[in-house]
């Protein structure tokens, strides 16, 4: 992870997975417990992601779980006769909420013309190329079944109202107060990002922490003559966190400018 990306003002995301790497090592680490603790060789380890969901509205439901980047994660409805059935995945983002980083899932519980009550949502994980990985690596994790909370505990991200170009490399995001007193709200940026490592530009999205009762915020422009015309446009939108949970992903329209 850059150091950048240790500061409370400036957190970056995942377009590298620099961001599902640092996610992970706390969650690895539980994971190993719990497999010590029950899990043989190759079994799975019921307990092994951390997960908590809440409904969007009457389809739509949030799901914030730990991750562990070695597995590929599902969300399963679990009916009241214990039958379960995949839910088609909406849209996801990594987050950091309170200095840990979650992943956000939104899953439609409608798809297929279903929309018949779901008595909680449980969180799969499959190991990757379990061919790389000892025979003692559960090849499946999952959470316990969570009971969703109600849609009234999903915050509202306030409407981004402008970006206005206040010079040539500088521009100012402006946004509407913050309704129903968020813990955090953030202004997205999504921006051209030079990689050493691979030595390239590439679109970086970036999580900014806007001061408490800040409706505005300055952000400079990328303008370096290396960048590749196709990743130079710079994008911001907003976003809240309260309780755990976050405003949601499917309502985010971000506003592009260009350098």
């Amino acid at each position: 992870m850059p150091s950048r990306t240790a500061t409370a003002t400036v957190i970056a995301t995942g377009t590298l997975a620099l961001a599902a790497l640092v996610a992970s090592a706390s969650t690895v680490a539980a994971a190993s417990s719990a497999n010590t603790a029950g899990a043989g060789g190759g079994a799975s380890s019921q307990s092994a992601v951390v997960a908590r969901a809440a409904a969007v509205d009457r389809c739509s439901y949030q799901v914030v779980r730990s991750d562990d980047s070695r597995y590929a994660y599902s969300v399963s409805a679990v009916s009241a006769d214990g039958s379960t059935r995949e839910l088609p995945l909406q849209k996801e983002d990594f987050v950091r909420i309170a200095d840990v980083w979650r992943k956000v899932m939104q899953v439609d519980a409608c798809a297929g013309g279903r929309g018949r009550a779901l008595a909680a949502l449980r969180v799969t994980g499959k190991l990757e190329q379990p061919e790389h990985y000892e025979p003692s690596v559960p090849r499946t994790i999952r959470s316990s079944d969570v009971k969703p909370a109600t849609a009234s505990v999903i915050p509202k991200a306030p409407a981004l109202k402008s970006v206005d170009r206040l010079e040539a490399r500088t521009v100012r995001v402006t946004w509407e107060p913050a309704q129903g007193d968020p813990d955090q709200v953030l202004l997205m940026e999504t921006k051209p990002f030079y990689s050493s490592e691979v030595g390239i530009w590439h679109p970086y999205t970036f999580q900014r922490n806007a001061p408490a009762g800040a409706t505005s915020m300055d952000r400079t422009l990328e303008r370096d003559p290396g960048i590749p015309a196709e990743v130079r446009a710079h994008s911001y939108w907003m976003r809240a966190v309260k309780d755990g949970f976050v405003s949601d992903l499917r309502d985010e329209k971000p506003v592009t400018i260009e350098p």
